[in-house]
């Protein structure tokens, strides 16, 4: 992908505009901006992942769990974020085939995402390594599109 490419998005979910999606937007900014506070350990299961993000900042503490539950109800709602992302827009579309479950812990969230479909179980291991890079890198990260499957890429190549 060119550079001029890379930064011409295509946002097939349209893009958030409304107060929720704002919201959201600066709860996300606000932990890319402090990536290095943040703990992300997940492990993967057979169907999916379980995850843990922390932080020592109580503040940080606070955000996390607000974006994780602001995350879940967009997710339930359909209100797809990152639509120009194709590792973002296909979670979005098979949304309904995946099961996220979250609760708060001490200093962050625990999470699970899960899914009996073969393909949609390697999408959830790719938004693993997504959130890791977020974490490991910050805005840099979230300039680019995300690692997604093969078949999602081909997808995406075939509009």
């Amino acid at each position: 992908m060119s550079d001029s490419q890379e930064h011409t998005h295509v946002y097939r979910h349209g893009r958030g505009s409304d107060e929720a999606h704002r919201h959201d937007q600066a709860l996300f900014q606000q932990l890319l901006r402090a990536h290095q506070q943040l703990h992300r350990h997940s492990v993967r299961l057979p169907n999916g992942i379980r995850v843990q993000t922390t932080s020592e900042n109580p503040e940080l503490v606070r955000v996390i769990q607000e974006h994780v539950e602001g995350m879940k109800h967009r997710f339930g709602m359909g209100r797809a974020i990152r639509s120009w992302d194709p590792l973002f827009s296909a979670l979005f579309e098979y949304r309904e085939q995946i099961s996220m479950t979250y609760r708060n812990i001490d200093n962050g969230v625990e999470a699970e995402l899960t899914a009996e479909d073969p393909k949609l179980i390697e999408l959830i291991h790719c938004h693993d390594q997504t959130l890791h890079q977020f974490v490991e890198r910050g805005f840099d990260a979230s300039q680019h599109p995300s690692p997604a499957p093969e078949w999602v890429l081909a997808a995406y190549r075939s509009e």
